[in-house]
C-alpha cells in the first residue's frame, strides 16, 4: 500500500512534467508516422528491403542470439546515459525534450513504415515485433526524462544549500537510472527473443 501510496504521489507532485514529456513523445510519435509519406522512392526501396530481409530472418527463426540484445541494450544504455548527462546540467533539460522527441518520432516512423508498405498485415507486423518491447522502453523512457527534467531544476533551486544536499540528491537520481537501466535491460529481452518469437509464429 506505501508504494501505491508514493507513486500516486509521485504522478500528482510531477503532473506538469509528465504531461509535457508525454506530450513531446506523441508530438514526434505524430511527426515520424506522417513523415513517412515524404521518403524518396529510392530510400522507400531500400528501408522494404531491409524490413523485408528482418521479417524473412524472423520467421526463418534467425534473430535470435546475443548480437541483437547486445545491440538492442547498448542502444536503451546510450539513450538512458544521455538524459541522465543532461539531466546533470541547467541547461542539458531542453535537450533531455529533444531526446524524447528524437525516440517518438524513430519509432513513429517505423510504425508508419509498417504500416504504409505492409497494409493490414503492419498492425500484426507491430504488434508482434515493435509493440512488446517498447510496452518497458516507453514508460521508462519517460519516467527518464520526468527524473532528469527535476534534477535539473534541483540543481538550480539548491545551489546555495550547500553540497550535502546535492550529493544526496545525485545518489538518489542515479540509483533511479540504474533501476530504468534493468527495466530497458529487460526490453531488449523481450526484444532479442520474445518479439522474433513471435514474428517466427507467424509463419
Amino acid at each position: 500500500m506505501e508504494l501505491k501510496h508514493r507513486i500516486r504521489q509521485h504522478l500528482k507532485d510531477n503532473s506538469l512534467q509528465y504531461m509535457l514529456v508525454m506530450g513531446i513523445f506523441i508530438f514526434g510519435l505524430m511527426l515520424g508516422f506522417l513523415n513517412v509519406k515524404g521518403l524518396d522512392n529510392e530510400v522507400e526501396q531500400s528501408l522494404l528491403k531491409l524490413l523485408d530481409d528482418y521479417l524473412r530472418g524472423g520467421l526463418e527463426g534467425e534473430l535470435f542470439g546475443k548480437n541483437i540484445l547486445t545491440a538492442a541494450f547498448i542502444k536503451q544504455a546510450e539513450t538512458l546515459l544521455s538524459i541522465w548527462l543532461l539531466g546533470l546540467t541547467v541547461i542539458g533539460l531542453p535537450l533531455i525534450l529533444v531526446v524524447i522527441f528524437l525516440r517518438a518520432f524513430s519509432l513513429g516512423f517505423t510504425l508508419g513504415f509498417l504500416f504504409q508498405q505492409k497494409a493490414g498485415t503492419g498492425v500484426l507486423l507491430c504488434l508482434v515485433s515493435v509493440l512488446p518491447q517498447n510496452l518497458l522502453y516507453i514508460p521508462g523512457l519517460i519516467i527518464a526524462a520526468v527524473v532528469a527534467i527535476n534534477f535539473s531544476l534541483f540543481i538550480v533551486k539548491s545551489r546555495n544549500n550547500g553540497t550535502n544536499k546535492l550529493g544526496i540528491a545525485l545518489l538518489a537520481y542515479s540509483t533511479v537510472m540504474l533501476l530504468l537501466l534493468l527495466v530497458f535491460g529487460l526490453g531488449a529481452l523481450i526484444e532479442a527473443f520474445f518479439s522474433p518469437w513471435l514474428l517466427g509464429c507467424l509463419g
